[in-house]
């Protein structure tokens, strides 16, 4: 039987931790708040980008002491400004 303790010691901290990452996924499905770290990572732009942004108005944010922190509605409003139909050329 200590295989079987074994083999369900070890059926239970997977599970647990599928569990904790399956919850980790939701939490990031539903996420409304961004930190400047993953405006980076999510735009691909550096911190001194980011700062252009927001010092020329055309990022949205929220300042809570040193921490600058971008909604969702943020970066809606950013990509709808910065977006360019697509067209095409008829010859």
């Amino acid at each position: 039987m200590t295989d079987d303790n074994g083999f369900y010691s070890t059926l239970t901290t997977t599970l647990k931790e599928l569990t904790k990452q399956v919850s980790e996924l939701k939490a990031q499905k539903n996420k409304v708040v961004y930190t400047n770290k993953e405006m980076m990572e999510l735009l691909g732009a550096s911190s001194a980008t980011l700062k252009k942004w927001r010092d020329e108005g055309e990022l949205s944010y929220s300042l809570i002491g040193a921490t600058y922190y971008y909604s969702d509605k943020d970066i809606e409003d950013f990509l709808r400004n910065h977006h360019y139909e697509a067209y095409a050329c008829s010859l």
